[in-house]
């Protein structure tokens, strides 16, 4: 049987929708995978269906790939591996969410929305996204990240993920899904990862000790899992294929 090639990893990054974050994370993947960070539009108030589009207009064409919905970009994952395109062979959701589980947010949302997320202070972004009881705990590098994402985009991105609800997009997938849950998460409760097991029973958890953004301040402990799942998941669909070919 001949082995399947190293998939591609697609991320589908969080709400600043940049990518700028997650340098350390794909160094921690090492030079010989091929990631892929789709970057959203930091200009057009788009929502998930509108962003759904773009996103499936830049997934790979000729090789096989796994798809890592981070926070924001979860429900993205959610929706297209409910019908997933030729070459998906997995998904990855970490510190995301199918449906916002707290329901005081989602009636809040119009107001949560409008709160001025770029000129909150980083003394209380601190704690919330890196887990830092110290103001410098947000690294200045990557608080830039959303510098040139404009605000009228950042509020229509809060009330999407407080409105979106991709429950029964979730029943519907059956490729092979890792979850990594942070522990210490002040964002995404654990009531989603909970949520998300109820509907997919076959996703596998993995819960790290750290703070919502994971993938930047735990990069080497993120990115092993994550690798683990990549060659798991190409090496059941190379038997399954062999399987086929077989029958």
């Amino acid at each position: 049987m001949m082995p399947m090639p190293t998939p591609t990893l697609v991320v589908l990054p969080g709400l600043d929708g940049t990518g700028r974050r997650l340098s350390d994370f794909v160094a921690a993947l090492g030079s010989d995978i091929d990631v892929r960070i789709v970057a959203y539009p930091p200009d057009r108030p788009l929502g998930y269906l509108d962003l759904e589009s773009l996103v499936r207009l830049a997934l790979p064409q000729d090789r096989p790939f796994v798809l890592l919905g981070e926070s924001f970009g979860g429900p993205l994952a959610i929706r297209i591996g409910a019908s997933p395109p030729p070459g998906l062979i997995g998904i990855v959701l970490c510190s995301s969410f199918a449906r916002y589980p707290l329901a005081l947010g989602r009636l809040l949302s119009p107001f949560i929305a409008r709160i001025p997320m770029k000129s909150l202070p980083r003394w209380l972004r601190a704690p919330l996204l890196w887990g830092s009881m110290q103001a410098s705990g947000a690294p200045a590098a990557a608080e830039r990240a959303s510098a040139g994402v404009s605000a009228v985009v950042l509020r229509h991105r809060i009330e999407a993920l407080l409105a979106v609800d991709e429950r029964a997009a979730l029943r519907r997938i059956r490729l092979p899904m890792l979850l990594i849950r942070a522990r210490r998460d002040r964002v995404v409760p654990d009531a989603a990862c909970r949520q998300i097991l109820a509907l997919a029973a076959h996703a596998r958890v993995l819960e790290i000790d750290g703070p919502h953004l994971l993938l930047q301040t735990l990069p080497q402990g993120c990115a092993a899992p994550v690798l683990e799942f990549m060659r798991a998941a190409a090496g059941a669909t190379a038997a399954a294929s062999a399987a086929v070919r077989q029958a």
